[in-house]
């Protein structure tokens, strides 16, 4: 919605007003401007009135023209195919600068054009900067400001202005217009609003007389028609520029004044050439009679009839094409409801004019006889017009809109504790009405029937905080009306994405599937089953017919689709619930690992597979310090694994599959995946892990202290029994507790018929102190510390 102050005044007074302050007002009030600017009109561009053109003696298309600028006559060539004598022109001085000239800036001299000198430059409307309203220059007329030959035109009324553009949130259709406008500055600034329009020249032939509406059935819309006769027409300055501004401006100039008057009014209104709606049958005293029909088309949509369809009212205008001649027209305000209308379009898909639809499904302005008079009198101001005296008017009873509720009820929702006496003032300023009822605790509020957005107490307390100003509202802290919710759920859940985090991190991909499973599955890969007296009654599906005991089966699964799909590199995981024998739920994680660790991609020429230690430090990187022991080290190795749910280990690798501990408690179960079980499922290597997580009580990494002092190594090569684990190695050196030692780690296994029952096991020292930098003898006592446990733990020998 554009607009200037020059607008604004034809409703409200603001001339008291400052620029700025009006646009921060706008904004505030839920009017957001979009873009403001004062209009400038370059120097030395004066009034000038044009006493003679003739042609020029060399030229078809240039005239020269004597140009009066008060002080003197200049002579002027012009190219324009508008100009001609008596008008009042914006004359371009020797030394102006015209800023907007095809070829940009232009600083106007004394030229001779075609051998004719000329003293200056008759101007057109983009030249000046303000939009194109036509081909030719700016004719000045009174809408312009006093015409005074030689004033600068920059200091005319009209264009000693400012234009500001806002933005009309959807619900606001009684601002798309000027006269919306207005009123929202009216009421916050309490001031008279202009709305009463006088007209003189009315004829004293009733509109009677000559026109007869006809409606044969209940219609949604509200009509007014008037009747005027224009003699001649042409249009003013003021509004070719308004409409321009908004890119409205046609070459009709009736349909311009239609446009302006529901630009500036928010009334749809319309007309009719008189002689396209004669009925000759039913003529009075051999008088023409016009007769207009109003009824519903074949959409359902009240449609205006005479011999044929000439308008949908809220959806086309028809055709207008007026011309200048000397015409009768039938003058028509409608309004239609917008829900009504828009529901219909919706439904029907329905296209219209796209300008009137878009007004009319927003609500356009329902006091029709604030256009109408409008129009007539713009009519008569600019033109030799007759205005027939009287008017038809078709109006439906519909309910006024009413709220009821309380000062209290308002000031509630705003917030704050507003005084009665500024609620109702508020409200009147806004021309809501006020009623009291029997009840002295509650008033009605009677909603103006253009605001089509206010339906509820919400909406009238925002009307009510919207004028007294939301900067104007003490800031206060939020009232706490929830206490705090945070419970083992909130802990479990953010546990659990955190740990989800983790594998996304280390390039893994989350798999959510049924916590319902094939039975058979389970029972060939080795999983246990819920007991029968507990299995699902009615399975959906028979490859669900059981809940699962273990996320392995379904990630394998996966596994499979994702090699078919032609995927080389596959890492899944996934947290979720498995039930026991009993059917008893808790929660687990499982992740699988297939086919390759790293693909090949420059510089990186080979691929990298995966293998049981790599597999083992991610898992060590996403859930935190583990320990691992083969399975076959393990006593009571078969009920740790009833209770990680497999009956036996068949899916596991004989010689790459260990129980996870983690603080010393066994968590779960970490292997490759058995060659046969590979080979049944079709698969590439996999390596798989399920462990138990208490998902409710994972403690935040405690820090933990360091030396600041230099790391020392010390690698080792031990001759030891091949038949004992590393883990076995490590716990015996820990629990020595023996100074410095801070980690122990393998770094080479070799195995060779000369060495028997024995392998040559290379470990890697670090030692460290809290307290200095340590010295030789201090490493070497801290070795051979390590070498004699070794000894009498495990029998072993530093190997030559």
């Amino acid at each position: 919605m554009i607009f200037t102050k020059h607008l604004l005044s034809q409703f409200v007074d603001i001339s008291h007003i400052q620029f700025d302050k009006l646009c921060t007002l706008l904004s505030n009030i839920g009017l957001e401007v979009e873009s403001a600017y004062e209009i400038r009109i370059p120097q030395k561009v004066v009034v000038g009135k044009v006493r003679s053109c003739n042609a020029h003696p060399d030229a078809d298309k240039l005239s020269v023209c004597c140009v009066d600028i008060g002080s003197e006559e200049l002579q002027i060539v012009c190219g324009a195919p508008n100009v001609k004598a008596e008008q009042y022109v914006a004359v371009a001085l020797v030394g102006a600068v015209i800023p907007h000239t095809k070829n940009g800036e232009l600083v106007i001299q004394k030229a001779t054009l075609r051998g004719v000198e000329s003293c200056g430059m008759l101007c057109s409307s983009t030249e000046l900067g303000l939009p194109k309203i036509n081909n030719g220059i700016m004719v000045l007329d009174n809408t312009a400001g006093e015409l005074i030959l030689g004033k600068e035109v920059g200091e005319l009324a009209l264009f000693d202005d400012y234009v500001i553009e806002v933005n009309i949130t959807p619900n606001r259709g009684d601002c798309l217009s000027v006269l919306g406008i207005a009123r929202e500055i009216a009421a916050y600034y309490n001031l008279r609003l202009k709305t009463e329009i006088d007209m003189d020249n009315v004829v004293t032939l009733g509109l009677g007389r000559v026109l007869r509406i006809l409606t044969n059935e209940k219609i949604d819309a509200y009509l007014l028609y008037r009747v005027v006769e224009i003699k001649q027409a042409y249009l003013p300055l003021d509004i070719a520029l308004a409409l321009a501004r908004n890119g409205t401006l046609v070459d009709d100039i009736v349909c311009n004044f239609l446009e302006y008057t529901t630009y500036m009014t928010g009334v749809i209104v319309n007309a009719y050439k008189m002689q396209d709606c004669i009925d000759k049958e039913n003529a009075l005293d051999d008088s023409p009679v016009a007769q207009l029909s109003i009824k519903k088309d074949e959409n359902g949509l009240e449609a205006v009839f005479a011999h044929e369809k000439l308008s949908i009212l809220g959806t086309t205008y028809g055709d207008r094409h007026f011309g200048t001649r000397s015409e009768v027209l039938i003058l028509e305000a409608s309004y239609v409801n917008p829900i009504h209308i828009a529901k219909k379009l919706y439904e029907d898909k329905i296209k219209g004019d796209a300008s009137l639809t878009y007004r009319s499904t927003r609500g356009s302005n329902p006091y029709l006889e604030q256009g109408i008079d409008f129009l007539c009198k713009k009519l008569m101001c600019a033109s030799n017009v007759l205005v027939y005296s009287g008017s038809h008017s078709i109006i439906q009873h519909t309910d006024e809109m009413m709220i009821r509720t309380t000062f209290s009820a308002i000031n509630k929702i705003i917030g704050i504790e507003l005084k009665r006496e500024e609620i109702a003032s508020i409200l009147k300023s806004l021309s809501f009405r006020l009623e009291v009822t029997g009840d002295e605790n509650f008033f009605m509020i009677v909603v103006p029937s253009y605001r089509h957005d206010i339906q509820s107490i919400q909406d009238v307390a925002e009307e009510v905080l919207r004028i007294y100003g939301i900067d104007n509202l003490m800031p206060a802290p939020l009232p706490h009306l929830q206490a705090c919710n945070i419970s083992q759920a909130y802990f479990t859940y953010r546990n659990t994405r955190n740990l989800a985090h983790n594998f996304i991190a280390n390039a893994f991909n989350e798999c959510i599937h049924y916590v319902f499973a094939y039975s058979q599955s389970l029972e060939n890969l080795g999983f246990t089953q819920i007991d029968e007296n507990l299995a699902l009654l009615n399975p959906i599906t028979q490859e669900l017919d059981t809940l699962r005991t273990s996320l392995l089966p379904a990630l394998l699964d996966s596994v499979k689709r994702n090699e078919n799909l032609g995927f080389k590199s596959i890492a899944l995981f996934e947290i979720g619930s498995v039930y026991n024998i009993k059917r008893e739920e808790k929660n687990k994680l499982a992740f699988v690992v297939s086919g390759l660790s790293k693909d090949e991609c420059y510089p990186h020429t080979k691929a990298t597979t995966w293998d049981f230690f790599s597999f083992a430090l991610v898992c060590q990187k996403c859930i935190g310090e583990i320990s691992l022991k083969n399975i076959r080290d393990v006593e009571d190795s078969q009920t740790l694994l009833a209770e990680f749910g497999l009956r036996d280990d068949r899916i596991l690798h004989p010689y790459q599959s260990a129980f996870v501990y983690q603080d010393d408690k066994p968590i779960g179960i970490i292997a490759k995946l058995h060659p046969q079980i590979t080979t049944q499922l079709d698969i590439s290597e996999t390596f798989i892990c399920e462990i138990n997580l208490c998902l409710n009580n994972m403690a935040l990494t405690q820090a933990k202290d360091f030396s600041k002092y230099q790391k020392s190594t010390r690698d080792l090569t031990i001759l030891i029994d091949k038949q004992i684990p590393f883990y076995r190695v490590r716990e015996a050196i820990t629990q020595a507790q023996i100074d410095f030692v801070q980690n122990v780690y393998p770094l080479d296994v070799y195995y060779n018929e000369s060495l028997g029952e024995q392998m040559a096991l290379s470990i890697r020292l670090v030692l460290q102190s809290y307290e200095d930098t340590l010295q030789e003898s201090q490493l070497n006592n801290a070795t051979h510390a390590v070498l004699k446990i070794l000894q009498d733990s495990f029998q072993a020998t530093l190997r030559a």
